[in-house]
């Protein structure tokens, strides 16, 4: 990563951080539970897991916004994987569940960001693209007024 350097450079940190961070409250928070659940055996492991997960509306509305949102960051993931070359973007979405959602999800961007950054010092990145910008995004044009 020496020579990824201004916003990449800046993103990747941000990416790495955020997937550290998470991987290590997740992992504590996981850790926890199957301490506390240990006599269940690694079927009830998973089974007491469900339940709690599933006890109550407000628990439900959490994992279920979890679930869709690791289908669409998946989605996301597979389209922009395609798109950068990126090998083994099934270990990324497989991990989500095992590793935590923002663990997998930080290191798949910071490869993200890596391709990008490559992508950029070779010259395969259209201007658009270099720049951040979408192209097809309608610009805003300010209109002058004489007065």
């Amino acid at each position: 990563m020496r020579d990824v350097q201004g916003r990449d450079r800046s993103l990747c940190v941000l990416y790495g951080v955020s997937a550290v961070v998470g991987f290590c409250i997740m992992g504590t928070l996981a850790v926890v539970f199957v301490v506390q659940n240990a006599e269940a055996g690694p079927i009830g492991i998973v089974t007491n897991f469900l339940r709690d997960a599933t006890t109550n509306l407000a628990s439900q509305f959490i994992y279920a916004d979890l679930v869709l949102t690791w289908a669409a960051l998946g989605a996301y993931m597979i389209v922009e994987g395609r798109r950068f070359g990126i090998r083994h973007v099934w270990a990324y979405i497989v991990g989500a569940p095992v590793l935590a959602l923002i663990a997998s999800y930080g290191v798949f961007m910071i490869v993200r960001q890596l391709k990008i950054a490559a992508a950029r010092r070779e010259g395969d990145l259209a201007a658009d693209e270099r720049d951040g910008r979408d192209e097809r995004a309608p610009r805003l044009v300010a209109s002058r007024t004489a007065s």
